[in-house]
């Protein structure tokens, strides 16, 4: 592949524990893109501000939906940019 490598990562339980210790109280979903069928959804730490498009929603961070999120899907990814990993110091 020829592109450059992504700023984002597949969402994971190391990244939710990293935000549960940093004490993230909720995650906003952005729909990221469509690519081939699959639908990328951008997870976002504290974001209170919804834009207002309908096309984003907050969960709280201990929720079902987002233990959802780490589940395999072919359709749907949860993404998480790479600013959003930084470790507090």
């Amino acid at each position: 592949m020829s592109e450059k490598e992504s700023p984002y990562q597949l969402f994971t339980r190391e990244i939710l524990s990293m935000w549960t210790s940093q004490d993230v109280s909720y995650i906003k979903v952005e729909e990221l893109s469509n690519i081939d069928g699959t639908t990328f959804y951008e997870l976002i730490p504290d974001s209170e501000l919804l834009d207002g498009g309908g096309h984003d929603t907050l969960y709280p961070i201990d929720s079902e939906d987002v233990d959802d999120m780490l589940l395999p899907n072919k359709k749907i990814k949860f993404v998480v940019h790479s600013v959003y990993l930084e470790e507090d110091e």
